[in-house]
C-alpha cells in the first residue's frame, strides 16, 4: 500500500514538473521574435524588445540574461518612450528564434530612428547610426526620411540577439515646441537586401525628381513674372505672383533639403518652413487670384489665412488628430472662399472668371482625393499617386492664372501694333508721337532681349552645374584613398615618436636618430598624399566657379585621366550595378597645351560620360581615352565599343538640345556647350565618328600654341 503511494505521489510530481516546464517553454517562447521565413516587404520587428537604462558591453553577448529587463516597443513616438528620453543611454535587446530556410541569405535591416545607436548581432558590431553618447554635446544624432540600411547574414539557426546600444539626450530639445512629436523613437524592419533596396533607391530617386522638377517649374514660371513685371511696373499683379510663385519654389528646395539632411535639427526646422511656405503659398494664390478678378480680399478670407497658419502650426507641435483636421478644413475653407469671391466677380462679368472656378474646384477635388487616400477611406493601388495628386493641385491654379496673365500681356502687344498702325494715317504733328512711341518699344525689346539671354546664361550654368552634381561620387572615392594614406601615415608616425622618446630616455640616441630618420619619410608621404588631395579639392573647386576665360599651361594627360576615373566612380555611385572597363593610352612625351582647365574638364567629363552612357548594355564594355601629338596638334580621342548612332542622329549631335537619351535624363546642351568650347574658346575641333551597333569615338584637336 506504501508502494503504491509512493508511485502514485511521484507520477504527480512527474506531471507538476512536466507542466511546470512546459509553462516555462511557451513563457520564453513568448519572448522570442521567429523568423521562419521573409516576405518581400520584410519583417517588422516591433514585438518582445527588452529595455535597460544602462550602459555594458556585456549586454550585447548573446548569453547575457534580460530576463529582469523591461519589454518595450520602441516604433512607438519618442516623445512616448519616457524611460528612453529619461535614462539619456541604454541597451534594447530582441531574442530571435532563426529557421534554417534564412541563413545564409543577403538580409538587411532597414532602420528609422530618432537618436543615435549601435546595432550588435550576437556581441558583432554590424553599425553605428550616428554617435552614441550621454553627453549631448558629444552626441551625434542619425536621421533621415528614409531607411537606413544595415546588411548581414544570418550563419546559423537557431537563437540569435539582436542587440541595440541607444542614446537621445537632446529629447525635447529640438525646437521651443517640440516638432519631432510623432517621430518613432526605433523602427527595424527585416528584409532581403534585393528588392526592398531597390524600391527605397527608386523612393529616393522619385522623391528628389518629384522637388526638383516641381522647384524648377515654379521657378522658371517666377522669373518670367517678374520679368513681365519688370516690362510693364504698373501691371503689380506680375510681382504678387512672381513672389507668390517664388514661396512655391522655396516650398519645394525646403522639401528637398528635408530629405537629404542627416541633422534631426534642421530637419525639424525644415519640417516648419515646408509647412509654413506651401500654407503662406496658398494664401498668397487666393489672394493673386482676388486681385486679377479686380476684387477686395473679404474679412473672411482674411479670418481664415490666420486659422490656416495656426492650424499649420499645430500640426507641426501636436500629433492629434483633431488639429490634421482643423488643418486640411481650413484649407478647405479658404478654397471656399475664394471660390464664392470668384462666382461673384461672375456678376461684373469679368471674363476670366469661369475659367479660375474651373480651377478652384480642381484644386478642391483634387486635395480631396488626396486627403482621403492618404486617410484611407479611398483606396486606389498606383504608386506616388498622392504625389502626382499633389503636384497637380500644386501646378493646377499657379499654371491657369500664369497662362492668363501672359494672354493678357500678349493682348496688350496686339492692341499696341494696332495703334501703332492707326498712328501711320495721322498728321506729321502726331507722326513724331508715333516715332517716340517706337523708341520706346525698342527700349522695351532690348530690355526683353537682355532678359533672354540672362535667361539662356542661367541655363547655361545650370548644365554646368549638372556635370558638376555627376563629379561628386567620383571626387568622394577619389579623395579617400589619399585622406586613408594620411591616416595612416599619421598613427605610425605617433608610434614611432613614443618610441623615440623612450630610446631617448634610455640614452641610444643612434636608434632616436633612425626612427626619426623613418618618422621625416612617414612626413614625407603625408605631405604627398596630402598635397594629392588639395589638388582633388582644388581641381573640384575650378570645375565649380565659373570659367575666368584664362588660359594656363595645362598637363592633357593628367587631366583626362583625372576626369576619367571621376566619371566612372562617379556613374557607379549613382548606379552600383553599373560595370564597364577603361583603360588609357597617353603619348609621353605630349607637351602642356594653354587651355582654360575648368572648360576643357567639362567637355572631358561630358564626352566620357556620353561614352559610359553609350556601353551600359555592351556585354563587355570599354571605353578608351588617348592622346597623341601630331604636328601642332595635340589630340584626344574617346571611343566606346557601345551601341554607336544613326546617320541621322549623327547629324543633330551638336545642335542645341538634341539628346537621344530618355526624357528627364538629358538637357541636350551638353555636346553643344563641349564643342563651342572646343571651337570658339580653344580655336580647335571637335569630330566625330560612328558605327551603327560597334562604338562611336570623339575626336578633339586644339593647337599646340595659341594663334
Amino acid at each position: 500500500m506504501a508502494r503504491a503511494n509512493f508511485i502514485d505521489l511521484t507520477m504527480k510530481s512527474l506531471v507538476g514538473l512536466l507542466f511546470f516546464l512546459s509553462l516555462n517553454a511557451f513563457a520564453q517562447q513568448s519572448d522570442v521574435f521567429r523568423i521562419d521565413s521573409l516576405p518581400q516587404k520584410g519583417i517588422l520587428l516591433d514585438k518582445n524588445w527588452k529595455w535597460h537604462a544602462d550602459d555594458n558591453p556585456d549586454f550585447s553577448k548573446a548569453d547575457f540574461d534580460d530576463t529582469k529587463w523591461e519589454s518595450i516597443d520602441p516604433t512607438r513616438p519618442i516623445n512616448a518612450q519616457k524611460q528612453m528620453v529619461e535614462a539619456e543611454i541604454g541597451w534594447l535587446r530582441l531574442v530571435l528564434d532563426v529557421d534554417s530556410a534564412v541563413i545564409n541569405r543577403a538580409l538587411c535591416l532597414y532602420i528609422e530612428q530618432t537618436g543615435a545607436s549601435e546595432v550588435y548581432l550576437n556581441g558583432q558590431l554590424l553599425s553605428k547610426l550616428g554617435t552614441v553618447s550621454k553627453d549631448g554635446t558629444a552626441e551625434k544624432v542619425h536621421w533621415s526620411s528614409f531607411s537606413t540600411p544595415v546588411y548581414f547574414t544570418f550563419s546559423m539557426a537557431g537563437s540569435q540577439v539582436l542587440a541595440i546600444r541607444y542614446s537621445f539626450s537632446k529629447a525635447n530639445k529640438l525646437l521651443p515646441f517640440n516638432l519631432n512629436g510623432n517621430n518613432k523613437a526605433l523602427r527595424i524592419r527585416m528584409a532581403e537586401t534585393a528588392g526592398v533596396t531597390e524600391q527605397i533607391t527608386a523612393l529616393v530617386i522619385h522623391t528628389t525628381a518629384y522637388h526638383w522638377f516641381l522647384l524648377g517649374l515654379f521657378l522658371t514660371m517666377a522669373m518670367l513674372h517678374f520679368i513681365l513685371y519688370i516690362y510693364n511696373r504698373a501691371k503689380t499683379i506680375n510681382r504678387i505672383f512672381a513672389i507668390t510663385l517664388l514661396l512655391a519654389a522655396i516650398h519645394f528646395f525646403v522639401g528637398h533639403l528635408n530629405h537629404t539632411t542627416s541633422d534631426s535639427l534642421m530637419a525639424e526646422y525644415y519640417k516648419a518652413l515646408y509647412v509654413v511656405s506651401i500654407i503662406l503659398y496658398l494664401n498668397m494664390l487666393g489672394y493673386t487670384t482676388i486681385k486679377y478678378l479686380g476684387q477686395k480680399a473679404t474679412i473672411p478670407f482674411w479670418v481664415l489665412t490666420f486659422l490656416f497658419l495656426g492650424a499649420g502650426v499645430l500640426s507641426l507641435a501636436f500629433a492629434r488628430s483633431w488639429v490634421y483636421y482643423l488643418y486640411f478644413g481650413s484649407c478647405f475653407l479658404i478654397l471656399g472662399e475664394v471660390s464664392r469671391i470668384i462666382v461673384k466677380s461672375k456678376k461684373t462679368r469679368h471674363k476670366d472668371a469661369n475659367v479660375l472656378l474651373l480651377s478652384f474646384i480642381s484644386l478642391f477635388l483634387l486635395f480631396l482625393l488626396r486627403f482621403l487616400l492618404l486617410g484611407g477611406v479611398v483606396k486606389i493601388d498606383f504608386p506616388h499617386l498622392p504625389d502626382y495628386l499633389m503636384a497637380s493641385f500644386y501646378v493646377c491654379t499657379a499654371a491657369t492664372l500664369s497662362v492668363l496673365l501672359a494672354k493678357n500681356n500678349a493682348l496688350t502687344e496686339v492692341a499696341l501694333q494696332k495703334k501703332l498702325i492707326e498712328n501711320e494715317t495721322l498728321s506729321a504733328e502726331k507722326q513724331h508721337i508715333l516715332a517716340t512711341q517706337n523708341e520706346t518699344l525698342e527700349r522695351q525689346v532690348a530690355e526683353r532681349t537682355i532678359a533672354l539671354k540672362a535667361s539662356q546664361a542661367q541655363l547655361i550654368q545650370s548644365e554646368k552645374l549638372a556635370s558638376l552634381g555627376e563629379l561628386t561620387a567620383g571626387i568622394a572615392h577619389e579623395i579617400q584613398n589619399p585622406l586613408n594614406f594620411v591616416n595612416n601615415f599619421s598613427e605610425v608616425s605617433a608610434e614611432l615618436v613614443a618610441e623615440m622618446q623612450d630610446e631617448l630616455d634610455k640614452g641610444d640616441t643612434d636608434e632616436a636618430k633612425a626612427i626619426a630618420d623613418d618618422l621625416k619619410q612617414n612626413l614625407q608621404k603625408i605631405t604627398q598624399h596630402g598635397k594629392r588631395a588639395s589638388s582633388i579639392v582644388k581641381g573640384m573647386l575650378e570645375h565649380s566657379r565659373a570659367s575666368t576665360g584664362q588660359r594656363e599651361p595645362t598637363d592633357l594627360n593628367a587631366l583626362a585621366d583625372e576626369y576619367l576615373r571621376l566619371a566612372y566612380h562617379g556613374l557607379r555611385a549613382k548606379d552600383s550595378r553599373f560595370n564597364s572597363d577603361f583603360k588609357t593610352d597617353f603619348d609621353e612625351n605630349l607637351p602642356k597645351v594653354a587651355v582654360i582647365p575648368q572648360d576643357m574638364g567639362r567637355v572631358l567629363l561630358n564626352l566620357i560620360n556620353n561614352a559610359f552612357y553609350a556601353v551600359k548594355s555592351v556585354e563587355k564594355p570599354l571605353v578608351v581615352v588617348k592622346t597623341e601629338q601630331t604636328d601642332n596638334q595635340v589630340l584626344i580621342k574617346i571611343s566606346d565599343n557601345g551601341t554607336g548612332m544613326s546617320e541621322a542622329t549623327q547629324a543633330k549631335i551638336f545642335q542645341p538640345f538634341f539628346t537621344t537619351k530618355p526624357t528627364g535624363q538629358g538637357t541636350g546642351l551638353g555636346l553643344s556647350l563641349a564643342y563651342d568650347i572646343v571651337t570658339k574658346g580653344h580655336g580647335g575641333t571637335l569630330t566625330m565618328e560612328s558605327v551603327e551597333g560597334e562604338g562611336t569615338e570623339f575626336v578633339m584637336r586644339l593647337p599646340t600654341k595659341i594663334s
